[in-house]
């Protein structure tokens, strides 16, 4: 089961995360066709190893993660309001942001201390703990935020994230029972609709699959890539100790596969067993150490040396995953290492190569920026952000990039110019309230920068497009009463 990709958007005001995409991707056909094969065609069956070590190597790719997103939150209200759980919540978003996850964890976890029915706290904490790979307490917390939001389309939203953790913990009936739940609350959920078909297909298929391959294993006790096939297929079902059990068995009868030994780690790392999954890893690279197709263990090593702290070790491994393979899949796993500011250089230094190495890639120019704000270099960050929207990126990396340049400006003061960003992003996605939230605070900032200037009427112009966007905006209406006074008491 591919773990899905979580995607937070908007939510800033009443603070929570909310937006999802990101499906679960079977590989349940390439299993069908290669026990179609091996059972049907006699021909295929001395030569089928090979087919069945290339259907088996595209399985487990299939099984890496993907790119997670960085969602930005607010300032630090903390200081303000110590005891306030809001406050707390907000300022665990602005760590987020900043890809602190420990600290924003930590914030989130403090909101829920000062107010233990705070939806939205458990609601984040969920998301976080989901980045930091602990699935079973993200399941917990979504739990949490479900029991405490009222039965409406925030509920719903909550749902769909809870299924998304149920899919990736293997436990595709409660996922199920999850997905339902999202469209009863909002039949015009579209995600929750694809993904409940997905699922029950993928759970019919499963269990077709899993049978046909024990009964093939009784048939052929001794042939190591059928236990290997059986790994998998147990994986998809959720039977985690059956799979562990079918990797170990392929070992035994065929040590030197390298592979079987990435197979048996994921199984590991769904366990936490970190010690077993890490050796996992180890031994596959030991085998297969400059192999393309063993990318993935150095990369899943890298995530779970990360996980035990052992960041140093993590850099390099995660290093050689990208000099044998450059996919978005390598670039943005462990992403939240950026969060550890000790290693920030080492950031750096490994974007900079990816870029040397793909001067086009808008995606890692971004990645670049966001870095070098880990750094306070301001000026590399801007420039670096530009440079990425200036390769005019297809899909999301466009957006993004627009919204990271349009926060670092704010960040630097340039107001104008970043109300102008913040605009561009507003035009590529009209129907993004979070995008409409950032335009209008930077529209407020720039009215109120004009008005402590004494340009009145640039002020009244910024401030009454402020209120347009967000018709809420306290702080505006006063700034714009204030405005309106001065400007009366210049005409008398």
């Amino acid at each position: 089961m591919v773990a899905p990709v979580y995607v937070p958007q908007g939510g800033v005001a009443d603070g929570r995360l909310f937006a999802v995409r990101g499906f679960p991707i079977a590989c349940v056909p390439l299993s069908v066709l290669s026990l179609f094969l091996f059972s049907i065609f006699p021909c295929f069956r001395s030569a089928s190893p090979t087919v069945l070590r290339t259907i088996l190597r595209l399985g487990l790719l299939l099984s890496l993660g993907q790119v997670f997103l960085l969602v930005p939150g607010n300032l630090q209200a903390t200081e303000f309001f110590p005891n306030l759980s809001q406050a707390h919540l907000e300022h665990g978003q602005h760590l987020l942001n900043r890809g602190n996850l420990d600290e924003a964890l930590s914030a989130f976890q403090s909101a829920i201390t000062l107010a233990p029915d705070n939806a939205d706290a458990h609601y984040n904490a969920a998301y976080v703990l989901g980045r930091k790979g602990f699935t079973e307490s993200a399941i917990h917390a979504y739990r949490e935020a479900v029991r405490l939001l009222p039965e409406d389309s925030r509920s719903a939203d909550a749902y769909v994230n809870l299924a998304y953790a149920l899919e990736q913990a293997g436990d595709l009936d409660q996922a199920i029972l999850a997905w339902r739940s999202a469209l009863r609350l909002n039949p015009a959920q579209v995600p929750a609709q694809r993904n409940l078909e997905l699922a029950l297909r993928h759970k019919h298929q499963v269990d077709r699959v899993v049978a046909a391959w024990q009964e093939t294993a009784r048939l052929h006790p001794d042939e190591a890539l059928i236990h290997a096939s059986l790994g998998t297929a147990l994986g998809q079902s959720g039977d985690v100790e059956g799979e562990i059990q079918a990797w170990r068995e392929a070992i035994r009868l065929q040590p030197d596969q390298a592979m079987a030994y990435v197979g048996l780690g994921i199984a590991l790392g769904q366990k936490e067993n970190l010690t077993g999954e890490i050796a996992a890893y180890q031994e596959a690279i030991r085998r297969q150490p400059d192999d393309q197709d063993i990318a993935p263990a150095y990369f899943n090593l890298a995530y779970a040396l990360g996980k035990t702290g052992r960041f140093e070790e993590a850099v390099s491994a995660w290093r050689k995953a990208i000099q044998l393979r450059h996919g978005a899949e390598v670039h943005g796993r462990l992403e939240w290492l950026i969060g550890k500011r000790d290693l920030v250089d080492h950031m750096i230094s490994a974007w900079k190569n990816v870029i040397r190495q793909r001067p086009d890639d808008a995606g890692a120019w971004m990645r670049l920026g966001l870095a070098l704000g880990q750094k306070d270099d301001l000026e590399g960050e801007l420039a670096a952000y530009r440079h990425a929207i200036g390769l005019h990126p297809s899909g999301s990396i466009l957006g993004e990039a627009y919204g990271y340049l349009g926060d670092a400006l704010t960040r630097s003061g340039a107001w104008q110019e970043a109300v102008e960003v913040y605009q561009t992003l507003v035009d590529l996605r009209p129907d993004d309230s979070h995008s409409k939230h950032r335009l209008s605070a930077a529209r407020r900032q720039l009215g109120l920068a004009f008005l402590k200037h004494g340009a009145l009427d640039r002020a009244i112009q910024e401030l009454r497009l402020t209120l347009q966007l967000n018709p809420n905006d306290e702080q505006a209406k006063t700034a714009l009463t204030d405005a309106l006074d001065r400007k009366e008491a210049h005409r008398d």
